[in-house]
């Protein structure tokens, strides 16, 4: 082999080196780094919202405000200043947003079920919000039996319309799905629908200045939390650790009191 020749082929070998060198150290650099790491050297959290579960969530003009909103913010203030910056989309594309890596929680006041946490992973409660039902005074409805044969009005994937469909199923004449829950209770009010059945503190506040309209007692307890995927223990155990922490010191019920008058 001629000398050029050689000097070509170290050349093309030292190369290579660097270049696998450099690979090699990725897992140790941006490769490995988890959606914690990420947060903390970026100071931003994206979250998904709906923007549409009063007083959880609202939109005001093009503002995202609510509980959920507060809790947030406040949050992100003791993992250490990072800027919770949230993505408002429709309820039925939150968990594939999540999945997907869209983005890195969820915080959307989304209730507990098992076929959720079979996909992705829920905080600690941060709120008891139990189910039931919002009717016309007078109605005679009180318990779950009493909708068979009612026209039963619930959001879309949400936890009142899972449990319609699981305690009551066909028993009803229909059920009828909205994008929003103030649409729901706009239809009862107008007499389109004979109830609507979700978490009693959101259905109150969406009742505010509509006369007539009374809810049941609880039907089922339900809690809701903050979401992240699976893998992102350190992540859910950084949240975890500061809901906690504002459960003791009365940030949380500083919050309901603020939100839903509790």
């Amino acid at each position: 082999m001629n000398a050029p020749l050689q000097r070509t082929r170290r050349a093309i070998l030292a190369v290579s080196a660097l270049a696998l060198s450099g690979l090699l150290m990725l897992p140790q650099s941006a490769a490995a780094e988890t959606t914690l790491e990420k947060v903390k050297r970026t100071k931003v959290m994206t979250a998904g919202n709906s923007g549409s579960y009063p007083p959880f969530e609202m939109m005001e003009g093009t503002k995202l405000i609510g509980f959920d909103v507060d809790m947030a913010d406040e949050i992100g203030k003791r993992m250490g200043g990072i800027q919770v910056k949230f993505e408002v989309m429709d309820f039925k594309g939150l968990l594939a947003s999540l999945t997907s890596k869209r983005v890195d929680t969820l915080i959307t006041a989304l209730t507990y079920t098992p076929e959720r946490a079979n996909a992705i992973a829920f905080s600690v409660p941060y709120y008891d919000a139990g189910i039931g039902a919002i009717i016309k005074e007078g109605s005679g409805i009180a318990k779950p039996d009493d909708l068979a044969g009612k026209i039963v009005g619930v959001q879309l994937g949400s936890s009142g319309d899972a449990f319609v469909r699981q305690t009551l199923g066909t028993k009803v004449k229909e059920i009828k799905t909205y994008d929003t829950i103030l649409l729901a209770v706009k239809d009862l009010d107008n007499g389109r629908v004979q109830a609507v059945v979700n978490p009693i503190p959101v259905l109150r506040h969406n009742a505010k200045g509509l006369k007539g309209l009374t809810t049941t007692s609880v039907w089922d307890k339900r809690v809701v939390g903050i979401n992240t995927r699976k893998e992102d223990t350190d992540l859910l155990a950084e949240i975890n650790k500061h809901i906690e922490a504002m459960q003791k010191d009365g940030t949380l019920e500083r919050l309901d009191k603020q939100w839903f008058g509790g």
